[in-house]
């Protein structure tokens, strides 16, 4: 079934499972079927089937059969920064990868927080011959990694919804997270790349840099030294009012 719309004309099924998705995003900690079934004015039988669509796309989730129903990060890995802010930043920052690479021999990036996932958007490449290759385009989880680590420790909201996401693998890397917040960087001391280390830095709870290379040329110290080195350089191009975007 169709209705008209002041743009043309919309599927009643599509306008009604994204009413639903509306509605439980008005909702932090979950709604019910019968509360979302109720607000949108549909019977019992037709919001659960719009529901279980959208669960099963990866939208929303329950914790199991018959609890609130709750956004994934899905929505938010569609989303990335105004392009004209991203442009900003980038170009900001591009002399920090270009001196942090140079300073350190190692291979530096700056990455993108997108959903539960972060996005590298530009890297700097070491010239040894022996480097990790960092290519823009590249897309990881930020549970697990050293730089998503730095962005949810910089950003409670998204560390929130990363939780909610995924709590088992929240749990695993809850220390590291930790750490991350208290030092102001994050570490990944050989743990989830064979022999490949790294620090991450954030710049804003949207975007973080990180370098990366062999863990035979980055031991603990060193990661930490760079880590404080990245915190130095930004502050020398941070923006007089504290506002990167």
């Amino acid at each position: 079934m169709e209705s008209e719309s002041s743009s043309g004309r919309v599927l009643q099924s599509v306008q009604r499972a994204f009413e639903l998705l509306e509605r439980v995003a008005t909702h932090p900690e979950g709604a019910r079927l019968s509360e979302l079934a109720d607000g949108a004015g549909l019977n019992r039988s037709t919001a659960h089937n719009l529901l279980a669509s959208l669960e099963g796309l990866g939208y929303i989730t329950q914790d199991k059969k018959g609890a609130a129903y709750r956004l994934t990060g899905k929505l938010n890995r569609l989303l990335r920064l105004d392009a004209e802010a991203e442009h900003a930043l980038r170009a900001r920052i591009r002399p920090v990868l270009k001196n942090v690479s140079q300073a350190s021999g190692e291979s530096t990036f700056l990455a993108f927080a997108t959903g539960t996932d972060y996005l590298c958007v530009d890297a700097v490449q070491s010239d040894q011959p022996l480097h990790l290759a960092v290519r823009p385009g590249e897309r990881k989880p930020l549970i697990g990694e050293a730089l998503g680590h730095a962005l949810l420790a910089a950003d409670a909201d998204l560390a929130h919804l990363v939780r909610a996401d995924d709590p088992d693998r929240w749990e695993r890397h809850a220390q590291e997270i930790a750490d991350a917040k208290h030092h102001g960087f994050a570490l990944d001391l050989d743990s989830q790349q064979v022999g490949i280390s790294c620090v991450a830095v954030a710049v804003t709870p949207r975007a973080a840099i990180a370098v990366a290379g062999p863990t035979t040329r980055l031991p603990e110290s060193r990661l930490i030294t760079i880590g404080q080195k990245i915190r130095e350089a930004l502050d020398k191009v941070r923006p007089a009012n504290q506002e990167w975007l």
